[in-house]
């Protein structure tokens, strides 16, 4: 906790230096060029920028320093000692205005976190009723309470599986609500990647062979490559990108897994022959509970969580499309550099 408590003070304090460098570029060349480059939304960048990602006591102090910079400079281009008065009248209105979007933009954020934290209890005390009325729904169909009929049972399956779904959409809620306030934590191992893959991937062998699509898997020459992470999640990616691979392809198609070595990364490719994102859609895929199309059966998250977690690794997930040509979604990890790979 204190080396995380440091190394945020430490980001803090570059982002307010480079806020200050800003400032004094701006009043640098609106020093050169006279008053007739003054503009306040040149000096409102760093008041924004510092205040969003420094907090409050950064975002103040740049204000100040960008209100005194903007009328230093209008004073000495002019060099005119008898309007001071005037200028210092214009400071504190300039003053006035950067402190005004400073408190707007902490309002913003306070709003956001209450509304983060207020939906991250509303899931967290969802989660448990639904937990217990699966368990109920499970019993009654395992017979513990007697014996259902047949339409009985047709409807207790049918509430256990939108449970099961409800479920799911909390959980991925709460994940992805851990991953956006930076309290999601790794259990790294080394562990082989290609192994790992080929497993996860053989788990969708029986639902492609049912939509009679060819399954995949190109591998490099190798017999191992260490990667350092958590193996769990990387399932996690693993099985949201097949799965969707082999849920947006037509029978008769192709999903294909490719991994290789890029440089010290290993790149993870999965490709479908499927229908395609239009370039519409394509920008937006990463959004939290985006929909490209009326298929509401997920929770519309499993992406912005897959590119969480790779993030958190160091590494990068992306995506190519052509409509009605098939999508490709890539992915990189760091390898473990101590044994990168085995032959």
């Amino acid at each position: 906790m204190m080396i995380k408590n440091i190394f945020r003070g430490y980001s803090r304090s570059l982002i307010t230096e480079s806020g200050l460098l800003l400032v004094i570029i701006i009043g640098t060349f609106d020093y050169l060029t006279g008053p007739v480059f003054s503009s306040l939304a040149a000096y409102l960048i760093p008041v924004i920028f510092v205040t969003r990602y420094a907090g409050r006591t950064s975002g103040i102090f740049i204000s100040v320093t960008s209100a005194t910079t903007w009328i230093l400079a209008e004073i000495l281009s002019e060099q005119d000692p008898s309007i001071l008065f005037v200028h210092f009248w214009n400071l504190l209105e300039k003053l006035v205005i950067f402190l005004i979007v400073v408190f707007i933009l902490l309002q913003l954020a306070k709003i956001e976190n209450e509304r983060n934290n207020l939906l991250s209890m509303l899931a967290h005390d969802m989660k448990n009723p639904a937990l217990a009325a699966k368990g109920f729904s499970e019993r009654l169909l395992k017979g513990k309470v007697g014996l259902l009929n047949k339409r009985q049972e047709e409807y207790v399956r049918i509430i256990n599986r939108e449970l099961s779904r409800l479920e799911q959409l909390i959980m991925d809620f709460l994940d992805m609500s851990k991953f956006q306030s930076s309290t999601f934590k790794l259990n790294s191992i080394s562990f082989n990647i290609l192994l790992k893959i080929k497993n996860q991937t053989e788990a969708f062998r029986v639902e492609a062979e049912n939509k009679n699509i060819s399954l995949l898997l190109e591998f490099p020459e190798l017999n191992m490559i260490q990667v350092d992470g958590d193996a769990t999640q990387i399932d996690r990616v693993i099985n949201n990108l097949v799965g969707n691979a082999i849920k947006y392809t037509g029978e008769g198609g192709k999903v294909k897994v490719k991994i290789s070595r890029q440089n010290r990364n290993v790149l993870v490719q999965v490709q479908d022959t499927g229908i395609g994102i239009s370039k519409e859609h394509l920008k937006h895929v990463f959004k939290p509970f985006y929909r490209i199309t009326n298929d509401h059966s997920g929770s519309g998250l499993g992406l912005p969580i897959a590119q969480s977690i790779i993030e958190a690794h160091g590494g990068k997930l992306w995506v190519e499309s052509k409509p009605g040509q098939g999508t490709t979604f890539s992915f990189t990890l760091p390898c473990n550099h101590t044994n990168p790979n085995m032959t």
